[in-house]
């Protein structure tokens, strides 16, 4: 059941980073939703290069607040931060305890 909805979410994220490369190319370079669509998809495809065109997009194509447009596409990432301290924190305080 967790696969299935880590599943959905991070599709749904996918989706949603697509979407705003596509907005911000559609924004800044004035061409066609389309075309837009057909150049997001291999820029989309590269894990960093996409996030932070994710990123821009969101901001000149949706009119985001950088903070929120940020948060969008990074929160995985501390979200996985939040979680790796806190195993290392336990396994620090365990031998410690030891």
């Amino acid at each position: 059941m967790i696969q299935i909805a880590a599943f959905l979410v991070f599709l749904a994220m996918g989706v949603t980073n697509l979407l705003a490369v596509q907005a911000g190319l559609t924004a800044v370079l004035g061409v066609p939703v389309l075309i837009a669509l057909v150049v997001a998809v291999p820029v989309f495809y590269f894990r960093f290069v996409g996030s932070a065109a994710g990123i821009v997009g969101a901001i000149v194509g949706w009119q985001m607040p950088v903070p929120m447009a940020v948060l969008l596409f990074c929160w995985p990432v501390l979200v996985y931060g939040f979680l790796r301290g806190g195993a290392e924190a336990r396994s620090f305080l365990a031998r410690r305890a030891a």
